[in-house]
């Protein structure tokens, strides 16, 4: 929220696990650790392709229960 206040967007990049032991040595991180998540910070382009892609996504009611919510 704080980046989108300064007109900036946000994507959570979960790839860098794949390449953690690369990017890990690059910027020097101790072997007791592990890269997991990165995040990409900067202007989205609107009309980029890219930027409108829907994935399709299964109702909530399909995949989560909640219990002492008015049950």
């Amino acid at each position: 929220l704080l980046l989108r206040e300064r007109g900036l967007d946000s994507c959570a990049q979960e790839c860098w696990s794949v390449h953690h032991a690369t990017v890990s040595r690059f910027l020097g991180v101790p072997d007791a650790s592990l890269l997991f998540c990165g995040m990409a910070i900067g202007y989205r382009d609107p009309q980029a392709p890219v930027n409108g892609l829907k994935s399709e996504r299964l109702a909530l009611e399909q995949f989560a229960h909640f219990h002492g919510l008015g049950d």
